[in-house]
């Protein structure tokens, strides 16, 4: 049975705007354990900031910059009913390592979920797809923990 992008993304993709630092780009995706972040303006998905445009910008004043000064402006996306071998190809063909399912509705595009290079190596090595964790708020200081 051919598996299908449903079956291997990951649900969840980290967003940010035009104009957050890279900083917080980094973090952001540090945090999300991502390999990109999608960026959003009022009229919905406008571009990507992966990790390789966060590396190029490390070698320059990356404090400076903003992710809309290094975002890609295309965004990559499949089906989640393609075989996975479509997002494959397309990795291939357009040399990134990540592409992204985006809502079907009217509206702002917005990303819904992501299919990775490593999905792909998880896929291959028989093990199951990345779980997007859930990460619980820190508590506040002086506030009870209830049971």
């Amino acid at each position: 049975m051919t598996k299908l992008v449903r079956d291997v993304m990951k649900i969840g993709v980290p967003v940010c705007t035009r104009a957050t630092t890279l900083a917080n780009v980094a973090r952001l995706m540090a945090q999300e354990r991502a390999t990109a972040i999608i960026v959003m303006d009022d009229f919905g998905a406008c571009g990507v900031v992966s990790q390789s445009d966060l590396l190029q910008a490390f070698t320059r004043n990356y404090e400076l910059l903003t992710a809309e000064e290094v975002m890609t402006d295309v965004i990559y996306s499949v089906s989640p009913d393609a075989p996975i071998t479509t997002a494959a190809h397309m990795m291939l063909d357009e040399r990134v390592h990540q592409v992204f399912v985006m809502h079907d509705h009217p509206g702002p595009a917005r990303p819904s979920a992501v299919v990775t290079l490593n999905a792909l190596v998880r896929e291959m090595a028989g093990l199951e797809p990345e779980k997007p964790q859930m990460v619980r708020p820190p508590r506040a200081a002086n506030k009870p923990v209830s049971n």
